[in-house]
């Protein structure tokens, strides 16, 4: 069954110019425990969708539902807080934060005690593959695929459902890209979340248990 759920969606939006439908008539469900990549050229539509199901767009046009129940009813930033996080190509970590405070950010902001958050967010770290010592470091301080780990480590410390990730091996070299997409098939598939990945990445795609194509805002499907 569909943890979530995308009906009819259309996302519109006024350039300068014209009226551009970004996403056009997409409906879709996405289950636990499987790997979605979602692929398309740039402009397909793709990204837009992305944000629509973090509930960080409103669609001009039908429902995005968790568990059945609409967003709108849920309300978008407890949807956001509560079942989704997100992993950007550009790791979006806090700077000003160590590698164990951005890990453990999202209990931080719940109110969870911040000896528990931390006592979790360590667990998810070692987890992913960063070493003890690192913990205490600032994110600069690391490569691309160790800040990448981080906000991974942050999504697992959150307890998401729900993990959107926007091209997350984009800036990453091939051995670096090989651990990512390692831990969210793991993340997926053992852990039982939902992941999706936006990307232009074909080591991404051929990893996935369904391959989603965006063209023209539109969606279609190919069971891997």
């Amino acid at each position: 069954m569909a943890i979530l759920t995308v009906d009819q969606v259309e996302y519109e939006y006024r350039n300068a110019y014209q009226t551009v439908r970004a996403v056009s008539g997409v409906s879709a469900g996405f289950e636990m425990g499987r790997l979605y990549a979602i692929v398309g050229a740039s402009g397909s539509g793709k990204t837009t969708l992305l944000s629509l199901l973090a509930g960080l767009d409103v669609p001009s046009r039908g429902s995005v539902r968790y568990q059945g129940t609409s967003t709108d009813q849920l309300g978008r930033d407890s949807y956001r807080l509560e079942h989704v996080s997100v992993i950007y190509q550009n790791f979006n970590l806090f700077y000003h934060l160590t590698v164990l405070e951005n890990g453990a950010y999202p209990l931080y902001l719940r109110k969870a005690p911040r000896k528990e958050a931390d006592a979790l967010a360590r667990e998810k770290l070692l987890a992913v593959g960063l070493k003890e010592d690192q913990l205490a470091r600032m994110p600069n301080m690391l490569s691309g695929g160790e800040q990448q780990r981080v906000a991974i480590a942050r999504a697992l410390a959150a307890g998401s459902e729900i993990i959107l990730a926007d091209e997350p091996t984009g800036n990453l070299d091939t051995e670096n890209t090989e651990k990512i997409i390692s831990i969210l098939g793991t993340l997926a598939r053992d852990e039982e979340r939902c992941v999706i990945i936006v990307t232009h990445d074909p080591a991404v795609s051929a990893a996935a248990d369904v391959v989603l194509h965006m063209r023209d805002g539109k969606l279609s499907a190919d069971e891997g």
